[in-house]
């Protein structure tokens, strides 16, 4: 079964291909292209918000995120509500954000709505074949690192490297594979940090094969455009 862990980068999405046991990579710049490539991919683990706040329904899944990472707690952001996530600009963002949700967004949320809009837009459309889970790479970290949280930070050199061994550890071909990403596109186009992210969400996606897909699942459920807001990892 073809699987993928797919990150948002510069350039647009990085993502990590399994299929029978081989790992491969591409990089494009809209998700639909990615589809149009690999129409047989069945599963994909992404970092992107998934099921997103309105008027009538509130994501908790969050709350729940950060109490499983404890000190590591500041890497889950909240996503803006749909209707934030379609504004023109974050001055509109913003103020549509308090009305919905009472409260403002930060800058960081709204530089990644266009992201967050594209997938929200695919799932209007896409085939029930294709399983497209919301994933976070710091819980899928924790749970491949016998349920202990890395406690540093994945920016600095320490903290790249204790999550970069860890994946070569369960996965030594994914060494020569970033390599050989980071010689095929610039820092500008797609960052250490993204493919570190995409792999370790391909991996989780693969260990699902053999562990069954667990999930962190929201209080409220079900958003208003019926997804289901539930994190696997």
């Amino acid at each position: 079964m073809k699987i993928a862990g797919i990150d948002s980068c510069p350039l647009g999405w990085i993502v990590i291909l399994q299929d029978q046991n081989k790992f491969s990579s591409l990089a494009v710049t809209q998700f639909s292209e990615l589809i149009a490539l690999h129409s047989d991919l069945k599963r994909v683990f992404i970092d992107i918000p998934i099921g997103l706040s309105s008027e009538n329904f509130c994501r908790t899944v969050e709350s729940s995120m950060r109490k499983q990472l404890e000190k590591r707690a500041s890497t889950i952001f909240t996503p803006a509500c749909r209707e934030a996530v379609y504004a023109k600009n974050y001055d509109e963002a913003r103020e549509i954000n308090k009305r919905v949700l009472g409260k403002s967004i930060s800058i960081q949320s709204h530089n990644i709505s266009k992201k967050i809009k594209e997938i929200d837009q695919f799932f209007k459309e896409k085939s029930n074949a294709l399983e497209i889970y919301e994933s976070h790479p710091e819980i899928d970290f924790k749970y491949l690192n016998g349920s202990k949280v890395i406690s540093s930070k994945k920016s600095t050199k320490e903290g790249f490297q204790e999550r970069f061994q860890l994946l070569i550890s369960l996965a030594p071909e994914l060494e020569e594979l970033y390599h050989s990403i980071t010689s095929t596109y610039p820092k500008s186009k797609v960052k250490p940090d993204d493919i570190l992210d995409a792999m370790v969400l391909c991996l989780s996606n693969s260990k699902s094969e053999t562990n069954n897909l667990r999930f962190i699942e929201d209080e409220n459920h079900t958003d208003a455009n019926g997804i289901l807001v539930k994190i696997a990892y």
